[in-house]
């Protein structure tokens, strides 16, 4: 178990004893430092990890507002307590602007704040490490559980944080992004070597994402196909190039490998096949394979498919543990304007369709539209398994 650093911020020096004596009585093991006045607190923050901070108001050099806006305008986030002897409403709107997790008035309650800092540390101790799983598919189990806490995100390039409440994103921070930049950057699937970690604290940060999580992810697969169109994907020169020397051995050694991506053709067929049927009235189609890799696809949007994944999975699992019927050869979500979506699972692969149902009638897409195509993907489905075995 690491051991967990609290920062207390006062520039009462008897206060500073006190809080010592409850944070040591709650945080046994816990390492404790101190800081009389904002500025020597902000680079502490700064500079050295701290797993909760307890911040005074009105100190000298730097008062704890600024100390926040600093940290709000660098990107960083902790999880911190505000201590204060005056009414918070005039400086309410740079306290949620953070997103502190409480705020005490003095004189403080100990047993109150005692509780706080258990469950500070209580929570922070059990935070989640995830591997495996995407970004995307990770808020949509999040949403369904109606969770409330803050991911981080550690990538090749950068560091963010992604804040929900209930199960809504409420905001996104990463540094050097805005919140729509970052909204792509950090969804983006190819960033192999990205680390998340969820916390499950109650915070208080203002809600500037007014978006249904499909909304956020949709936009976010569109920013990351604009990236890509744009030849702005992010990697370094060195990966580049490393990935440069690594194809030519990957090619000899798995001659397997390149077969199969030859019969995913079969796939680019069928996709084509879907358009002509249905016009303009398709607005993007996607096959994609278990692990979430789009192996075919028309306007295609891989954080839909990260999405879809395990919505697959989670309607599955329900209708079972219900005793319903297991799920059918396809199962249509009717979205906002008009839209519907359908996604048809097949062995190892899914293949999903966004389609404007005013343009096309509900009833040639379901009885003549689908019945075809499902029997057609379930054979290019049999041909590219049969060369994978």
């Amino acid at each position: 178990m690491n051991k967990q650093t609290i920062l207390i911020v006062e520039d009462d020096e008897k206060l500073v004893e006190l809080l010592t004596d409850a944070v040591e009585s709650v945080g046994e093991g816990c390492e404790i430092k101190t800081a009389f006045n904002g500025r020597d607190g902000l680079e502490i923050l700064v500079k050295e990890k701290v797993d909760l901070a307890l911040l005074d108001i009105k100190m000298p050099i730097m008062s704890g507002v600024q100390v926040l806006s600093e940290l709000h305008n660098n990107k960083l986030w902790i999880p911190i307590i505000i201590l204060t002897a005056h009414p918070v409403k005039d400086i309410e709107d740079k306290l949620l602007e953070y997103g502190i997790v409480d705020y005490l008035s003095k004189p403080l309650d100990m047993a109150k704040l005692k509780n706080r800092i258990k469950e500070v540390l209580k929570n922070r101790e059990q935070r989640d490490s995830i591997s495996g799983m995407s970004l995307a598919a990770i808020l949509q189990v999040l949403e369904m559980e109606q969770r409330t806490g803050v991911i981080s995100i550690t990538t090749s390039e950068r560091n963010g944080k992604i804040f929900f409440r209930k199960g809504r994103v409420v905001d996104i921070a990463a540094e050097g992004l805005s919140a729509e930049e970052a909204l792509g950057d950090l969804l983006d699937h190819s960033d192999k070597d990205k680390e998340i970690h969820i916390e499950y604290l109650e915070h208080r940060r203002t809600e500037r994402i007014n978006k249904s999580l499909t909304e956020i992810l949709l936009e976010a697969s569109r920013l990351i196909d604009e990236d890509k169109k744009n030849g702005k994907k992010n990697k370094s020169k060195v990966e580049d190039k490393k990935e440069d020397k690594k194809q030519p051995s990957i090619v000899e050694e798995q001659p397997i490998e390149k077969e199969a991506k030859i019969e995913y053709k079969k796939f680019d067929t069928l996709i084509e096949s879907l358009g002509e049927d249905l016009g303009d009235a398709l607005l993007s189609s996607e096959i994609w394979s278990m692990e979430g890799e789009v192996v075919a696809g028309h306007n295609q949007r891989q954080t839909v498919c990260d999405v879809f994944t395990p919505i697959t999975f989670y309607v599955n699992e329900a209708l079972n543990a219900a005793e319903y019927p297991e799920l059918g050869e396809y199962f249509i979500l009717n979205l906002e304007g008009g839209k519907i979506s359908v996604t048809i699972p097949m062995g190892n692969f899914f293949w999903g369709m966004l389609i404007d149902s005013k343009k096309t009638p509900l009833g040639f897409l379901l009885k003549v539209i689908l019945s075809e195509k499902i029997a057609s993907f379930q054979e290019a489905v049999e041909a590219v398994e049969s060369v994978e075995s």
